[in-house]
Order: C-alpha cells, then structure tokens, then sequence
C-alpha cells in the first residue's frame, strides 16, 4: 500500500454497503479521503498495508481488497480488513495469511481486531488460525480477538503484571468476566476444542502458549471435551492450577481438583480462582527466596 492507492481506496469504500461499512469501520459512511490517504502512510510508523489489485485484459487496475496492522504501544499490533463483494471467497483468508507473514518478520507477536458480534464471516476467517477473546462490549456488540502471528494460537498481550486468568469454554464468553476484571486480572477466554478440535494445541499433545504463561485456568468445556482438556492441561502444564466448573451434582474427577458449582455466584468462583492464584504466587515467591508480601 502507497500513498498513489488513496484514489483505489476511496472506489473500494465507495462501493461497500452501509453493512460493510460499518463491520469495518463502526459507521455506515464511507471514510473521508484524507483518512484514507493517512491510512496508506501506516508503514511510517512501523506498521504495513497490502492491496490486492485486479488488472484487467485492458491494462486498467481495481483494489478489490486491503489490509493493514498499526502497532500497538505494548508492540502488539491491530489489524482490519476489507475485501469487495464480487472478490470475496479465497482472497481474505489469503491476504490475512500474508499480512500475518509481513508481522511476524517485523517481529510482532500479535494482531488484535474490534469485531461486530454479527461480523461471522470475520469471526470465522480469525478463528480458523486460532483466537483467543480478550474482552466483549455489549454497545455495540463487539469482541476484542487476539491471533498469533508465529503460532497457531497468540501469547498474551502486554506486560505480566497482572494475574493470568485462561478460561477456556465455548463460544468464548464467560460469566464472570467483569468480576474477573474487577479483580485485577488479565483474562483471555479461548472457545476451545469445542469451536476447533484441530486447532487446540493441548489436544494435539503440543504445550499452549496461552496455558504455559497463565497463572490460573478454568476449564469450562462440558463433556468429553473438558475431561480431555483437563487431562491434557495436567499432562503438559503441571505447573499451572486448573479449576474445572462443573454442575454440583458432578463427582468423577479427583479430590485434588478444584471445582467450581456451574450456577455459583460470580464472587465465590472469583474467590476461589484468587486463592488459588495467591498460593501459586507465594510458592513461587518461596522458590525464588522471597518473602511473601
């Protein structure tokens, strides 16, 4: 992407729906052109934007598609993306795949998106590499993805200064989220097996980035799925505490497992979940010879 594409990005835009509009840009006008002349200049500070152009048999060209990453201050990096209706298919998975290969090179970690809870074609085109959500908003009703740019699952944003809370459960979304912020944690809920099989690491006997570096993880998945997550996590992280939230009447698992009653009130299973996180923190605060706070 150059500035000399400003003119093709303006068609591009001008040729969206107002739902497409507002699944990339959260309005349903088209941007202005000095915003989009400004979004061309992106590589000036440190980040990258690629077209897809269609040239055709009379030498005239059409942008039918662009992506771009901005950096992050925590040097992660945020990616959006547009793709014209009459290119749609292949072209945005491929031209992810090549953003992704540009940010990995430029040694970023990360790319997160804002995505519209409706945006599926988004969601899914995301969730085939892999992601993890790091937040949701009800107005408008969106989610906050993070996706690895060198594995198939991200590493956690930012800087470990917080609690790491992992919870894997479907579709994403967990109960006590906002408690769990309240709480001064760093959660990222991961849909887990249930959403991609062959995408969980764990499943596949590899370590999970996102499970290795968390302090604590609540293991959501029902089912089969949950016993096998749960087994896995045991296997390839011992380290790292797993709660398992199962219905109250649930009694095949092993004394040693921490559980939480599926139905209980946000600040019991937040209450818990800081237990556990405190004694891991004073164990490692004793390993390393320090006294704990």
């Amino acid at each position: 992407m150059t500035r000399s594409d400003s003119g093709g990005l303006v068609a591009l835009y001008a040729g969206l729906d107002e739902d497409d509009l507002y699944r990339r840009f959260f309005t349903a006008h088209a941007p202005p052109e000095d915003f989009v002349e400004k979004m061309t200049e992106v590589a000036q500070y440190g980040g990258m934007g690629l077209v897809a152009v269609i040239r055709a048999a009379d030498g005239s060209e059409r942008i039918v598609a662009e992506a771009t990453y901005a950096v992050l201050p925590d040097g992660d990096a945020e990616l959006g993306i547009t793709v014209a209706e009459d290119a749609r298919g292949w072209l945005g998975p491929y031209l992810l795949d090549a953003l992704v290969e540009e940010a990995a090179a430029a040694g970023i970690h990360n790319l997160h998106a804002d995505v519209l809870i409706a945006n599926r074609r988004m969601l899914a085109m995301l969730g085939a590499r892999g992601l993890a959500f790091i937040e949701h908003e009800d107005q408008p009703a969106t989610v906050r993805v993070v996706i690895g740019t060198t594995k198939r699952m991200p590493s956690w944003p930012g800087a470990h200064d917080r609690p790491r809370l992992l919870v894997e459960i479907p579709g994403g979304r967990w109960h006590a989220e906002a408690a769990a912020h309240t709480a001064g944690f760093q959660l990222l809920t991961c849909p887990g097996p249930t959403h991609q099989w062959s995408r969980c690491p764990a499943l596949r006997g590899e370590p999970c980035p996102l499970a290795a570096d968390a302090d604590v993880i609540v293991d959501a998945q029902p089912g089969q799925p949950g016993r096998s997550l749960l087994e896995a996590h045991r296997r390839l992280h011992p380290s790292v505490p797993v709660c398992v939230e199962l219905p109250a009447d649930a009694s095949d698992l092993d004394s040693d497992v921490a559980v939480i009653p599926q139905g209980a009130d946000d600040r019991v299973a937040l209450g818990l979940i800081q237990r556990i996180a405190k004694k891991v923190g004073a164990e490692a605060d004793h390993h390393l010879g320090h006294e704990p706070s």
